[in-house]
């Protein structure tokens, strides 16, 4: 895996199958938990020699669904498109729309 940071206010991720991701290196990823929104878990993800987030499986939306942060993926950077921007509510107020805003994550 490359080591991509970003320091910004957005990052870019796609909601897969847990299935679709393939980690080829860096190890088994570390993790930590927190609660969500929904007040269910939310199990993060990272590389454990550099840190970097890799995804994301948030307890609400079931053990086989994962949040990948695809902004590590070079291809992923140039050709992705915005489909949508989540966690509106959490928009600084100077922040415009780029895309359909969900306040919170997108209805299932």
């Amino acid at each position: 895996m490359s080591k991509i940071l970003g320091g910004g206010a957005f990052t870019m991720n796609q909601i897969i199958p847990k299935t679709a991701l393939k980690i080829t290196s860096g190890g088994e990823p570390s993790n930590y938990q927190y609660k969500g929104d929904s007040g269910k878990s939310v199990n993060c993800y990272y590389c454990p020699k550099c840190t970097t987030h890799i995804y994301h499986q948030q307890e609400v939306m079931g053990p086989d669904t994962i949040i990948a942060r695809t902004a590590l993926l070079p291809e992923a950077r140039k050709k992705f498109e915005v489909g949508a921007e989540i966690y509106g509510k959490d928009k600084m107020s100077w922040e415009k729309e780029i895309a359909t805003t969900f306040q919170t994550l997108p209805p299932s």
